[in-house]
């Protein structure tokens, strides 16, 4: 019986698909990377971007403070990050690509961490977190550091997410708090009235690093755990956007009760997410910049810019820059040409010698649009192009890579040819447009090793 179910699925899957009427699939879809986690952006000449150490006086004790500041002149949106407890993993990977994403990024260390003057204690550093966002709303250093007061967030990790909480509630005028993989300090208090003795000596190994004890931390979440209730903290921000990102193989249950919390404080704007990986988000770096970047896009669409891509069905455009290209509008660098294949240097070539090679009568955006004869025509000059390219550049192999819709940059058929280096992995992702004289010379090189 199970013989003959599966005899006729398969039949009807064939027929089906010979009658063009394949049943529907559901594609899993995720959404886009930003271009800010996995490309670097255009140097801006004039104003690229920078850093800036400096140390902020705060009450009395220098705080390091180091500024990741964004490319251009104009006001940036700015983040000011707050690391957690002792502080180990500092996410300078999640402020770079807030910093690509067009936004300045503040981290301080708080007092008595790492260098930091004075003694560490939840007190000081919920002040330290309040005084940074008073150092970003300072007209002067606005105007110093390219800062847009109008578009400040305040985001930490671990107990950076209660530092940011409290940050964003001490001031009205910051945007929007992230939260990722928050820890509940107040809410320890339970744990330590179990067992004291454990809390402390648990506590220990991350004290080596900070200006204090771990008996001065657990008897300060003794006396003050009503103020270090992260949930009644989370319920005072929920008029303003915040985010919430919870590890689920870590914080996730606390997490999901400052939603609740949220929630129950009637949060206008409340993204929540959580990721299966640990506290420190080892195997999900990637995603977690993602998610961030995406959701800052509120306060600057331009944030999570993608990569563009066509449909896989659409009319020609015949303004597609490979078009202008075949009409002689736009120069390029030329290796190959014949009646009816053209091939040219790729301007931002992710290898030396990146060449693309198109199709000069076929207006096929994709591989699914062109005949079979167009294909055979420009896959034979794509083995000419692999061949020169590996005689050319003393080469031991060549990548070719053809995207269609999902990848594909130009609507317009066309095929990478892109040299290997042996030890070198490739990695495909949008670069600066190259020199034009490198290009020319690579060109030239390339040109004089092709073979009839």
């Amino acid at each position: 019986m199970r013989r003959a179910a599966a005899i006729l699925t398969a039949f009807l899957l064939a027929l089906a698909v010979s009658t063009g009427t394949a049943p529907a699939f559901a594609e899993p879809k995720v959404p886009p990377t930003p271009r800010a986690v996995v490309a670097d952006p255009p140097r801006d000449k004039d104003h690229p971007a920078d850093m800036a150490a400096f140390q902020l006086d705060i009450q009395g004790a220098k705080v390091n403070a180091m500024m990741y500041l964004a490319s251009g002149d104009q006001p940036h949106p700015t983040l000011l990050f707050l690391h957690g407890f002792p502080g180990n993993e500092t996410n300078i990977d999640l402020l770079q690509a807030v910093r690509r994403a067009g936004w300045n990024a503040l981290r301080i260390n708080y007092r008595g961490s790492w260098g930091s003057q004075g003694k560490f204690s939840f007190e000081s550093a919920r002040a330290d977190g309040e005084a940074a966002v008073a150092f970003l709303l300072d007209p002067a250093n606005a105007a110093k550091y390219h800062v847009d007061p109008a578009r400040i967030v305040v985001a930490g990790h671990s107990m950076g997410g209660f530092m940011a909480a409290d940050a964003v509630a001490a001031s009205t005028r910051v945007a929007g708090a992230v939260l990722i993989d928050s820890w509940n300090i107040g809410g320890r208090a339970a744990e330590i009235a179990k067992d004291r003795k454990a809390v402390v000596e648990a506590m220990r190994p991350d004290t080596a690093p900070l200006a204090t004890t771990p008996e001065a931390l657990v008897a300060e979440i003794e006396r003050d755990a009503a103020k270090l209730d992260l949930e009644k903290l989370t319920a005072r921000i929920a008029d303003r956007p915040v985010l919430l990102i919870g590890a689920e193989f870590a914080g996730a249950p606390t997490t999901r009760k400052l939603a609740a919390a949220a929630r129950a404080a009637g949060a206008r704007d409340l993204t929540e997410t959580y990721m299966a990986t640990d506290h420190s988000f080892s195997d999900a770096r990637i995603a977690l910049e993602g998610e961030v970047i995406r959701w800052l896009a509120r306060f600057e669409p331009k944030s999570a810019a993608t990569a563009p891509f066509p449909p896989l069905k659409g009319a020609y455009d015949e303004g597609n820059v490979f078009a202008r290209i075949i009409r002689g509008e736009l120069p390029s660098y030329k290796v190959y040409e014949d009646a009816d294949v053209l091939a040219f240097m790729d301007r931002a070539p992710l290898e030396p010698g990146h060449v693309l090679v198109i199709s000069k009568t076929s207006k096929a955006r994709n591989l699914l649009e062109m005949g079979p004869k167009d294909i055979a025509r420009v896959m034979a000059v794509v083995q000419k192009v692999g061949q020169a390219e590996v005689d050319a550049l003393g080469l031991e192999g060549f990548l070719v890579l053809q995207n269609n819709g999902v990848g594909q940059s130009v609507p317009h058929l066309h095929v990478h040819v892109i040299p290997r280096v042996a030890g070198k992995p490739v990695y495909l992702v949008e670069n600066a447009p190259a020199d034009p004289k490198d290009l020319e010379a690579m060109a030239a090189r390339i040109r004089a090793a092709m073979k009839p």
